[in-house]
């Protein structure tokens, strides 16, 4: 049990914080988490305040480029207001969005040459619309799950013993290893297919090693070779509005 404890704190850096998670891991992990921009950096257990502070400093060009890209992304979504004209994305590709009315409080949404068309009640608000929408993504990725588990299970050579997913905001996945469960992010059905393949065998793999180290990469890099690529490509593109 005392493997997998990750203690966690929040530390001050550069005029914000980062959270800092000391594991059971050899080497330095470092990322820039949308829509915020937040900085989570694991490192060993035995790592002092002044070499996680060192790491910081040595990564700080990069760091600030990151959030700055990441911020502007996540402005640009916000201004997302869920009316006809907008550009939505669907497994990667820009579709113009129809909004129509409805009589009645049945919303629903379908997608067509190159438009989605989205049918609510006329008091539907903003959040509301996003919300039909968001459920629309969840089954779109539930679709492609049922129709594809099978084959990248066989792939990695685990079974997850259920696949679930919710709006999530920070993470493109996880995974409970002792449950055998993976949760995905319903915005996967936002980007393209080889995301969706990417973070579904990231997570799979998890079943055969808990952490991010050298194991761990050498299975991803047998399972799905050029997943750094897509890690970069997903991570630019990112939009969890």
């Amino acid at each position: 049990m005392g493997k997998y404890m990750i203690e966690e704190n929040i530390m001050p850096w550069g005029g914000q914080v980062v959270t800092v998670q000391k594991k059971a891991i050899k080497n330095v992990y470092l990322k820039v988490l949308p829509p915020e921009g937040s900085i989570l950096l694991s490192v060993p257990k035995g790592y002092s305040r002044k070499e996680i502070e060192e790491v910081l400093d040595s990564r700080r060009e990069w760091l600030l480029s990151r959030q700055q890209l990441i911020r502007e992304n996540a402005r640009a979504s916000v201004k997302r207001q869920y009316v006809t004209g907008e550009k939505i994305p669907v497994w990667g590709k820009p579709y113009e969005l129809v909004v129509r009315e409805v009589a009645g409080n049945r919303a629903r949404v379908t997608c067509k040459d190159g438009k989605v068309l989205l049918l609510v009640p006329g008091y539907a608000t903003r959040d509301q619309r996003r919300q039909v929408l968001n459920d629309w993504y969840r089954r779109q990725l539930e679709r492609v799950v049922a129709a594809e588990k099978s084959r990248l299970e066989s792939l990695v050579g685990k079974t997850a013993a259920e696949w679930r997913f919710r709006d999530m905001h920070t993470r493109w996945g996880t995974c409970n290893v002792r449950a055998r469960r993976i949760w995905l992010s319903i915005h996967l059905a936002k980007q393209s297919p080889e995301v969706f393949r990417y973070v579904a065998i990231h997570e799979l793999t998890h079943l055969w090693e808990a952490n991010h180290g050298p194991e761990f990469k050498a299975r991803m890099d047998r399972y799905y070779p050029g997943w750094r690529v897509v890690r970069k490509q997903m991570n630019i593109a990112a939009d969890f509005e």
